[in-house]
């Protein structure tokens, strides 16, 4: 059709990748086609040209035509840390945010590309979201996709752009809930930007109903350990639930949250902005794919783009200046050869003198060397104070030996908070555990979050208690 552009989403992560196509014409957007592509293996450098020509292939036989596409990459991807920004104008804040990010994450900074997101102001300081994608990560999508003959404008995070895409157009708090058959990944957005994102491995458990179950747990859990300032319940939950099962997923989470927890349907979010798709099981899947798609429609950029970040990057000098320092630099270093030539013999014969001195004292040397290491190993010993241990130590002391009550998984915040999880076959035996860990002093605010039966056919009952470990005083 004359005047119809086409852009292409491609959500990618360790299983496959997830592909929609938008048509834009008249200022209006509609979802032109979805598909999906498993991989058999894991996304590498050695296999990232076969897996594009296989993407190739894909798109070509599902009649895909476009070849601008923005990705969406998987949290599992991308590293993250909340930081308050300074006031600064954008340009003199990516060069601040540059020396913080090297700062904020334990990788070399050579390995990894930054970028931000978040409302960010020149008057006073604001809460954004640092983000570091691994750039061996970043280098395999660019070849899978050169490979599958795509030309890639932006690359940013699945989530993110579901987030965008979702946003209820005011600065209320809220929960987003991006689920696949394998995983899920859950962000918090406050005063209209991302405070959080986590990307959690989940099991399927056989089947879509143990898949709920997991699933809701695992929401209550990091709404649980993961707060976020000026929230009360009922929290607001917007689920994208791309598993492909023909089960109502958001639905039985909401069934299983319970009033607490208010959960909407992110389709329905896609609705509202024109873009509907079909309500098919397989067709639910490409919800961020779509989302993806949309962060290249329209003047604004997508919530993070690792293609073209706005940290860390180098602006390259004009000649003149090169050739100045060029000048510079060689001077000095003439000056410095002629300073060293001048010094040469007085320095030759100095390291002569002191060579000669470690040759006729290598023994002792030794020996100094060996009390130094056998020092700073034990001080290794001694200067370490294991404070989660003794956390996990009185948690252990709670429980009785006999089998009537156990835990089955424990979480633990580095600021003390957490939960445990297990079950048990007597609720006396619960109630007496939970006592134990109320009335014992290194912890505080402990609650109970759940005590419900495991399953029809069981006798046990599974449970959760949350709380914070304050160490011993």
């Amino acid at each position: 059709m004359v005047g119809t552009r086409h852009i292409l989403g491609l959500a990618i992560d360790d299983t496959g990748v997830v592909a929609t196509e938008l048509s834009i014409q008249s200022g209006r957007t509609a979802v032109r086609r979805t598909g999906e592509l498993l991989w058999e293996q894991e996304l590498t450098a050695d296999n990232a040209k076969p897996l594009g020509q296989r993407l190739r292939h894909f798109l070509r036989e599902q009649g895909f035509s476009s070849k601008r596409v923005v990705v969406g990459l998987s949290a599992k991807w991308v590293l993250t840390k909340e930081i308050d920004a300074p006031p600064a104008s954008p340009e003199a804040l990516a060069g601040m945010l540059s020396i913080q990010a090297e700062r904020a994450f334990s990788m070399n900074a050579d390995e990894l590309i930054f970028d931000y997101c978040g409302r960010t102001s020149t008057t006073e300081k604001s809460p954004i979201l640092l983000l570091a994608a691994r750039r061996k990560i970043v280098d395999q999508i660019k070849e899978l996709t050169e490979t599958a003959g795509l030309h890639v404008q932006s690359i940013t995070l699945s989530a993110l752009a579901c987030s965008k895409a979702l946003s209820h157009g005011d600065l209320a708090s809220w929960y987003g809930l991006y689920a696949r058959p394998t995983y899920c990944e859950f962000w918090a957005q406050l005063d209209g930007s991302p405070r959080f994102i986590k990307h959690v491995s989940i099991g399927s458990n056989g089947t879509p109903t143990g898949y709920a179950d997991h699933l809701a747990s695992t929401v209550e859990r990091l709404v649980l350990l993961s707060p976020v300032p000026g929230q009360s319940p009922p929290y607001r939950i917007t689920a994208c639930d791309a598993c492909g099962s023909s089960e109502d997923l958001v639905g039985q989470l909401g069934k299983r949250l319970g009033p607490q927890m208010t959960v909407s349907s992110g389709r329905a979010g896609l609705r509202s902005k024109g873009l509907g798709l079909p309500d098919r099981p397989e067709e639910a899947r490409a919800i961020a794919a779509t989302a993806v798609a949309m962060t290249g429609v329209g003047a604004d950029r997508p919530p993070v783009d690792f293609l073209n970040p706005r940290v860390g990057v180098k602006k390259a000098a004009s000649h003149k200046r090169v050739i100045v320092w060029g000048a510079g630099i060689a001077a000095a270093c003439l000056i410095g050869l002629i300073v060293l030539l001048a010094y040469w013999h007085a320095w030759a014969s100095a390291i002569a003198a002191n060579d000669a001195w470690l040759k006729a004292n290598s023994s002792a040397i030794a020996a100094a060397q060996e009390v130094v290491d056998r020092g700073k190993y034990r001080e290794s010993w001694d200067d370490r104070q294991p404070r989660f241990l003794e956390c996990l130590k009185n948690l252990t002391e709670a429980f009785p030996e006999g089998p009537s009550v156990w835990a089955s998984s424990l979480a633990l915040n580095e600021n003390g908070t957490g939960s445990v999880v297990g079950k048990t076959g007597s609720e006396a035996s619960f109630y007496e555990v939970l006592d134990k860990i109320q009335q014992n002093q290194v912890f505080s605010n402990v609650k109970m979050i759940y005590i419900r039966d495991a399953g029809r056919d069981s006798r046990e009952k599974e449970f959760a208690i949350s709380f914070k470990f304050q160490g011993v005083k």
